[in-house]
């Protein structure tokens, strides 16, 4: 087989469009920046977009032929994903990627304003707010999203917001301005402080049989080693904690400085927590149930105080 014939049989064909934009009965034709002709109806042009309905309502020269074409900046690929988006009885294309969407939300709701697709436009990009928490608050901020920007800021909190600036600057970041990106690290910043006020102090809780340790000094005359700081609880004065709880707050207290809203029920956070009560006849008998509770206290104590700041947006 000679080398013309070998490239010949691995050439890519050419994009061919599928149902509905082959229908020949279609009264206009989009034409790709690549030469593909896509077969549509301007009635379904005029309803979705301001932009072609205006187009069509400028007079015609009598040379028109019966079926205009309208050459797009588009490719073909990119316009048939973008027309699948939306276009009345087209298959929908699998979940798009965050720079599908992206691409998408520019053609469709910058450039030709089909502002009629924002609900669906959201709730796809919501499918991506948990992997991708700063990139959808930047494609959120671009459009002026705020019930969106704001869900995914607060995700942000999650993740230590120093990956960002550390790691190449995530192109959806060209969406905003430095205003609305130090908006994000100054709410990371006070979230971040407030989350940190209930693992450096216990005031917020009772000291009962279920906090961790509180009675790590009965039977046997064994208990476990105890910090030198004294520690006051809402309801009791101050006295130290047991050395292993107390080291859990201060790895908390870190861990919760860089992800306000970490999850601390997580093995990565309480694993050694647990292998160092386990040193304890007494508290290794029922410690971990009470780290358990004091976890999902915490846990809330923090969610009701991260509801309480406020994310500045300047739109």
């Amino acid at each position: 087989m000679s080398t013309t014939s070998r490239i010949a049989h691995f050439t890519t064909p050419s994009f061919v469009p599928r149902a509905p934009f082959d229908d020949p009965g279609a009264d206009v034709i989009l034409r790709s920046s690549d030469g593909i002709d896509f077969h549509v109806y301007r009635v379904v042009l005029s309803l979705a977009s301001p932009f072609f309905k205006e187009m069509f309502t400028l007079p015609q020269p009598p040379s028109e032929p019966d079926v205009p074409t309208i050459p797009m900046a588009e490719s073909a690929v990119v316009l048939d994903r973008t027309l699948r988006f939306w276009y009345p009885g087209a298959e929908p294309i699998a979940m798009p990627t965050l720079d599908e969407l992206r691409d998408n939300f520019e053609y469709l709701i910058a450039r030709y304003d089909m502002q009629f697709i924002v609900p669906f436009a959201k709730r796809q990009l919501r499918a991506h707010v948990q992997e991708h928490p700063v990139a959808v608050f930047a494609i959120s901020c671009r459009y002026e999203w705020k019930d969106l920007a704001r869900e995914a800021a607060k995700r942000s909190l999650s993740v230590p917001i120093r990956d960002v600036c550390d790691s190449p600057r995530p192109p959806h970041l060209n969406d905003i301005t430095a205003d609305t990106f130090h908006s994000l690290l100054l709410y990371h910043s006070q979230c971040a402080r407030v989350a940190t006020v209930p693992t450096s102090t216990l005031e917020w809780i009772n000291r009962s049989d279920e906090t961790p340790g509180a009675n790590c000094t009965v039977g046997g005359g064994h208990s476990c080693p105890h910090d030198d700081r004294i520690w006051n609880y809402a309801n009791a004065p101050g006295r130290p904690l047991v050395a292993w709880f107390a080291g859990h707050l201060k790895r908390l207290n870190a861990t919760l400085a860089n992800s306000p809203l970490a999850r601390l029920d997580s093995p990565e956070v309480l694993t050694l927590a647990v292998k160092q009560m386990a040193a304890c006849p007494f508290c290794k008998t029922n410690g971990f149930e009470r780290l358990a509770k004091f976890t999902v206290a915490l846990q809330a104590k923090i969610d009701r105080d991260i509801d309480s700041v406020e994310l500045e947006l300047n739109f």
